[in-house]
């Protein structure tokens, strides 16, 4: 498609060819005069009105260029990302001034060591991987929260029947460092079966489905059913702890130089939190968009989503504590893992109230 620069030369072209044109004979001069004043008015009008079409074009063009362009990644196939997936699709990053693109990574424990090493700028991802690299001194720090539970539960095989059966058998992890990691050890601590079961990593979690669903392993911790004949034994959000699943990381470099553009990052995602539950139909179109290689019905998804997204996402101390509890810096500063200033500025002004005022799902 031609600029607006470009149209107009185009234009300015025809109009010197025909200023140029040889003389006519005198019979014919009085009306070739007529005929090319005509033309250079009528050229006018039509370059005018050529550079009017064109101008919203270039306007939107222009303000393409003007959004900053950020990598913000996730860390799974799950409904506990999806306010990310939603935000993006409402265009609300656009909204803040941000051309972002979302790049999923497999596992937390790696979206998190991308944000550390610079590949985006901001990650959704394992709590206890952002708490454990901002304890061994990566220059990343926590501005947002998912949920203050864990929304997970665990799946067994058909003829597991109580958790001691569990002892010795093997339960599928995505990796290492994972929130699936993390919460099936918060489960086992919570059973009485800690280093008493073997944890298996498979990569991802359409893989550690597969995995569970080929017997690969007895139980598996996950947001929702890992095969058609897994039973569930435990719902970890029904065990009283305090755990937020995912963190919503950034550098403290971007926060500190660009601070507008992180409450940017925080206002989109919050945006995207209140379209998925406050807009039903779009957010179960949006499930199906995404969420196809894990299977499960729309609706289970979005039943997760109302259960535990949380609609104001500030970062729960105790939340945090549980993740250093883990770890075993029990009472570690907290100021320089999390930072919930943006939030509650948020909050203050009434932006998330907004969200939901008068909304109809």
């Amino acid at each position: 498609m031609l600029s607006v620069s470009e149209a107009s030369r185009v234009f300015t072209r025809f109009q010197r060819r025909d200023s140029s044109a040889p003389p006519q004979n005198d019979s014919h001069c009085a009306a070739s005069k007529v005929e090319r004043k005509t033309l250079r008015a009528l050229g006018s009008v039509v370059q005018f009105a050529f550079i009017l079409l064109l101008f919203p074009f270039a306007s939107v063009q222009a303000a393409d260029v003007s959004k900053e362009k950020i990598a913000f990644a996730y860390a799974s196939i799950s409904p506990s990302m999806s306010a990310v997936w939603m935000a993006k699709e409402i265009g609300a990053f656009d909204r803040n001034g941000l051309n972002a693109e979302l790049v999923y990574i497999s596992s937390g424990a790696t979206t998190i060591q991308a944000l550390v090493g610079g590949s985006v700028q901001a990650a959704l991802g394992a709590s206890n991987a952002v708490v454990a690299a901002a304890l061994k001194g990566a220059p990343i720090i926590a501005v947002a929260s998912n949920t203050s539970r864990p929304g997970m539960q665990l799946w067994v095989q058909p003829e597991i029947q109580r958790a001691e059966q569990l002892q010795g058998k093997t339960l599928a992890i995505t990796r290492f460092g994972s929130t699936s990691d993390f919460v099936t050890r918060l489960v086992l601590r919570k059973l009485n079966l800690e280093n008493k079961t073997e944890l298996r990593q498979f990569g991802g979690v359409v893989e550690a489905d597969l995995g569970f669903r080929a017997r690969q392993a007895e139980g598996r911790v996950s947001s929702q059913a890992p095969g058609p004949k897994a039973k569930m034994l435990v719902d970890a959000a029904e065990l009283g702890i305090p755990f937020s699943m995912n963190l919503l990381a950034v550098s403290n470099e971007y926060l500190s130089k660009s601070p507008k553009s992180v409450e940017a990052i925080v206002r989109a995602y919050i945006e995207g939190v209140a379209a998925l539950k406050t807009r039903k139909a779009q957010a179960l179109k949006l499930f199906e968009k995404y969420m196809g290689q894990r299977g499960g019905s729309p609706e289970m998804h979005y039943e997760f989503v109302m259960k535990y997204l949380d609609s104001v996402p500030r970062i729960d101390p105790a939340a945090v504590e549980t993740v250093l509890e883990m770890v075993g810096v029990k009472g570690a500063p907290k100021n320089k893992l999390y930072d919930n200033s943006i939030i509650d500025r948020l909050v203050h002004e009434g932006f998330t109230e907004k969200l939901y005022k008068g909304a109809k799902s």
